[in-house]
Order: C-alpha cells, then structure tokens, then sequence
C-alpha cells in the first residue's frame, strides 16, 4: 500500500531531522550542525509560456535568506518539517533534501572535510561511507559523501554534498533505496543546476528553461 511506503520513507526522514542542539567537543560534533535555525517557509510558483517549458519554481526563505530552484519532474513538495525542504518522489523511493547549517567549529569559510564526514557517521551509526568525492553548485564547488545504511532491515542509499555560502553552509542530500539510486541521483544533479542564491543586489534570479532545447 502507497502509505506503507509513505511511513517507511519518513522513518528514513525523521532519521535526519535536526536534534536540539547540545554542546560537544571536536572528537563529538553535534548532529546536525542547524542549531539555532529558524523554521523554513517554501512557496511554489508554476511558471509557462510561449518558448518556455512549465515547470514548478519553489522559493525558500530561512530567515533572512532567501534560496530558489526548480522542482524536478516527478517530485512534490513535503511540509511536514520546517528545519529542511524536503522534495519526495512520486514512487516514494527517493528523497532530495536541503538545509543550512552552521559552519564547523574553528571553520573559516569553507566546509571542513572531517568534521562533515563525522557528522555523517553520527547521524547513521552503523552506516559506511562508500566514496568521497566534489561536486559543484552555485559556482563552487563543496565536498561530497556516498553512503550506505540501514532503516531498520531497509538498505539505503545517500549522497550528500556541503557547499559553504554568505547564509552558511548548504546541505542537498539524495536518499534511495539501492536501486532507484541511479535515477535519483539524475534528479539530485538537476535540483543542483536550478538552484539559486540571491545576487548581490539582493535579487533571485531563476533559470529560464525554454521548449527549444
């Protein structure tokens, strides 16, 4: 039944969520690194027209910042948290994830690898980092997690990627189960090419996507 998989799906989910924040020490970071947050507020926006493609824009202030993508094909928005925007397949077997967190402790600018790669380790214990690798987004480039772990007796499959900003650090996270990963991940890369920060005169400026491509 489609509910049984909606709950299998948000035990996966709830696994994620933001835990309240707690001090810890550098061989202990917190579980998340989102403390403090403030909850996240999403709108969607359906775009068309002549030479475009319709498509469903999402905007998402966090405070005072404010972020954009497009929806990918497929995909609906859940509310049922406001510490993350979460996109679910029509399938109900993957999960796209975003949220800011605070930069490590000690950290500059950039995400600092040990700290995120523990950070991950943390949130699933028991589960194993398969690769290490980068990615891009937004015209930087951030480091990036595969993962394998289990929700209960359900194995699944994550990559995550940390891409530091003016509002913090940006986490996007693909969930699957082991087989829908590859389609999935085509999704993840296609949340990753729309998504939008604010120039520096403050506006958000969304990809046009045109029928002629």
């Amino acid at each position: 039944m489609p509910w049984t998989k909606v709950f299998s799906l948000f035990f996966v989910t709830l696994a994620t969520l933001p835990l309240l924040a707690q001090p810890a020490g550098p061989a202990c970071p917190p579980a998340n690194g989102a403390t403090n947050q403030p909850p996240y507020s999403t709108r969607l926006q359906r775009v068309g027209g002549p030479g475009l493609l319709p498509a469903n824009y999402a905007y998402v202030t966090v405070g005072t910042n404010k972020f954009g993508f497009v929806m990918p094909d497929g995909f609906r928005l859940e509310t049922e948290s406001r510490q993350k925007v979460t996109l679910v397949s029509g399938d109900f077997n993957c999960l796209l994830t975003f949220r800011v967190l605070e930069l490590a402790p000690g950290a500059d600018t950039e995400p600092e690898i040990t700290y995120y790669r523990q950070l991950l380790l943390d949130r699933h214990p028991g589960g194993k980092i398969v690769d290490e690798f980068s990615l891009a987004a937004l015209s930087r480039r951030g480091p990036a997690f595969d993962l394998r772990w289990n929700a209960g007796e359900v194995a699944r499959r994550e990559r995550v990627l940390f891409i530091p900003s003016a509002a913090g650090v940006l986490e996007f996270s693909l969930i699957s189960s082991l087989e829908k990963f590859e389609a999935g991940r085509q999704a993840f890369n296609a949340f990753l090419i729309t998504f939008r920060t604010p120039q520096a005169d403050g506006r958000l400026i969304m990809p046009v996507l045109s029928d002629r491509l």
